[in-house]
């Protein structure tokens, strides 16, 4: 049995990972590592756009060159995040403040507010 041609992904695989290999400086912030819209970020979202292409045409169990596609995805995502290339998710930020804010309002409401003496008003409640 002929051994498959790995000639279009891995290559391509192979010069993104080589090219994060010898340039990174160890940050995964966005925009410290890797220069944006530069190089590895042009070659990373050509990667991308071939595996949704593949994912496509050949649905998201495609095997691609002795590889499964979630494996493909789950590197080019990793590497990704780690060149710093993708920037904070918006919502996050949102979210950890809205619940900083939601804790400042519980914390700064007097206990004294929700105290209610319900053995003294008993005997009213029975006199309706």
């Amino acid at each position: 049995m002929a051994k498959m041609q790995k000639s279009i992904v891995t290559p391509m695989w192979s010069k993104i990972k080589e090219m994060y290999e010898t340039g990174t400086n160890g940050s995964d912030k966005y925009g410290t590592n890797f220069e944006v819209d530069g190089e590895l970020d042009k070659l990373c979202c050509e990667f991308i756009d071939l595996m949704g292409e593949i994912t496509t045409h050949y649905g998201w169990t495609a095997i691609v060159e002795d590889v499964k596609m979630d494996l493909w995805k789950e590197r080019i995502w990793s590497l990704v995040e780690n060149a710093g290339l993708h920037p904070e998710i918006a919502w996050r930020d949102d979210k950890e403040s809205d619940r900083l804010e939601a804790e400042d309002k519980w914390n700064s409401y007097d206990d004294d507010e929700f105290d209610y003496d319900f053995e003294s008003k008993e005997q009213e409640a029975y006199k309706l």
